[in-house]
């Protein structure tokens, strides 16, 4: 799969979306994608020279994308772990974003807690007469390995243990797995039973949101830390390497317009 992911980006990287205009690729987290695009389009209009193009395949993916050299600034929404650094990389934290809880409009349960969702995850909660809801299997979804959002819900939870000195999955393998903040609201909308996380800043009317331990996932709330589920959006570049026109769009994000934008669509800015 990643194969024909690198050989995708490989062979568009040649096709320009503006005449003469040099591209600067950011490959990485599709959770940090959504607000990037909207940054990216704005940088665009106004750039005549450049062309910003976003590429949502997953924060690993992306971290391996820049490593290679094939994109230029990765995204990710969780933290680098310590394979994954170097002192090569400028790494920087745009903003911040919390992971929404979400179930179908048609399940009574309105909050759970944080043991709650680690034994559905575990697989030792099964129904939602479980937790006060209607005699219904609970229908799990989750993200796949190489997502960002995984990977900090997993670890904001607990769901992970120490193989071999590598932390790794520990949640029941037979949760559904798909590839998509919107794979998972589709599922989610469509199937009484079931239950997953998203982006908060993804989160619409298609899907009901719990609140987390009693708290909302307001952006006051995540802000202020009192929401737990929350993660930061960062994004990274090989410090001696970055082009002219990628440092110039690095500029745009810490500005006072692209802040404008994050909070805009339901994120928290970081102070650059």
């Amino acid at each position: 799969m990643f194969r024909v992911v690198l050989a995708t980006l490989l062979s568009a990287t040649v096709l320009l979306p503006v005449a003469n205009a040099k591209q600067v690729t950011i490959s990485g987290s599709t959770s940090v994608s959504r607000i990037m695009e909207v940054i990216a389009d704005e940088f665009n209009a106004t750039h005549d020279s450049s062309y910003i193009a976003v590429q949502g395949i997953g924060s690993t993916a992306g971290i391996t994308l820049v490593d290679k050299g094939v994109s230029e600034i990765g995204m990710s929404s969780r933290y680098l772990n310590e394979g994954e650094y170097s002192e090569q990389l400028t790494v920087l934290t745009i903003a911040y974003d919390g992971l929404g809880v979400v179930v179908n409009h048609a399940n009574k349960v309105e909050d759970i807690s944080r043991k709650q969702l680690f034994d559905i995850y575990k697989g030792n909660i099964t129904n939602w007469k479980q937790l006060g809801g209607d005699d219904l299997p609970i229908a799990v979804v989750t993200r796949e390995l190489s997502s960002g959002s995984r990977s900090s819900f997993e670890s904001l939870l607990g769901l992970t243990r120490v193989i071999n000195k590598h932390q790794v999955s520990d949640i029941n393998p037979t949760n559904l797995v798909v590839s998509s903040n919107s794979m998972v609201k589709t599922i989610v909308n469509h199937n009484p039973q079931a239950i997953g996380f998203i982006s908060d800043g993804s989160v619409d009317n298609t899907v009901k949101e719990l609140m987390f331990e009693g708290i909302t996932a307001s952006q006051e709330n995540i802000r202020d830390k009192k929401y737990q589920l929350s993660r930061p959006f960062i994004i990274f570049y090989k410090t001696d390497t970055i082009s002219k026109d990628g440092k110039e769009f690095i500029q745009f994000l810490k500005s006072e317009r692209a802040n404008e934008l994050i909070l805009q669509y339901g994120y928290i800015p970081a102070k650059n």
